[in-house]
């Protein structure tokens, strides 16, 4: 029986105060990490004893988001021992997997939880943030990660429009007609690369700046991405002051271009 996904919760309150809203997930984080740790030890069990016949699609899962979101809130050396579990699974498929090395990264994991909670993050202020304006389409189906970058780009001036999943970002873009699109490679329904391939040769949509936020980090996962024709990539998980950096460059790009006379 797979365990309850303690992941899921309600979408998180006060978005008009975004330093409020940070501090409110972190506490969530903090009061669900051991339920989170709990459900992955006991997924992780499963696949060690009994390989690809276990739960290996719920466990990729649990992991994906524990990565993602442990870098976003602060929690970086937790986020690393989770990519690295889940770069490790990839060898569940291919009959490689290293159960004994899983499970030390996991008790590394575990520790590093309390190593990370000794070294809190100086949150960025709304006031700090550097200033923007435009619409920005986040597609990401976690929805704490998704909520994260929205508060603080929102923060930062700008107009956010969410996307859940892959099968309807193509309409959602245009319909929402955003400035750019920040795009997660890993979604369910069609996936991010699939969309960006879609985008770029639509020749409606082709001009808006694609940016990937993935935790896929290897550099042919970046090669794909590129090739596709993204503007750029990110690897999870993000430093929300380089993700605004990067923002405003693509936005400053397309700005430019419009400026000689392409069409909006």
């Amino acid at each position: 029986m797979v365990p309850e996904d303690p992941t899921a919760g309600p979408a998180l309150p006060d978005l008009d105060n975004p330093e409020a809203a940070m501090r409110d997930a972190r506490q969530r984080f903090l009061a669900t990490f051991p339920k989170r740790s709990d459900s992955i030890g006991l997924l992780l069990a499963t696949v060690s004893t009994v390989g690809a016949r276990g739960p290996v699609v719920p466990l990729r899962h649990a992991i994906h988001r524990l990565t993602g979101l442990a870098g976003m809130l602060g929690f970086p050396t937790v986020s690393a021992r989770a990519r690295d579990l889940e770069v490790l699974l990839e060898g569940v498929d291919t009959g490689t997997f290293d159960a004994s090395r899983a499970n030390r990264l996991f008790e590394e994991m575990e520790l590093a939880f309390t190593d990370d909670l000794a070294t809190p993050p100086a949150w960025v202020g709304p006031g700090a943030l550097a200033r923007g304006s435009g619409r920005i389409m986040v597609v990401e189906d976690d929805e704490d990660q998704r909520e994260v970058v929205c508060i603080n780009l929102e923060a930062a001036g700008y107009e956010t429009l969410q996307v859940a999943d892959g099968d309807s970002a193509i309409e959602a873009v245009r319909t929402g007609k955003p400035d750019i699109i920040l795009l997660d490679a890993n979604l369910p329904g069609v996936d991010g690369y699939t969309i960006c391939r879609l985008l770029k040769n639509d020749a409606a949509l082709a001009s808006i700046p694609v940016l990937f936020i993935t935790t896929r980090s290897s550099l042919d996962d970046r090669a794909v991405g590129l090739t596709l024709g993204a503007d750029d990539y990110l690897v999870k998980p993000v430093d929300m002051s380089e993700l605004m950096l990067r923002v405003q460059v693509l936005l400053g790009r397309r700005g430019a271009v419009r400026g000689q006379g392409e069409e909006p």
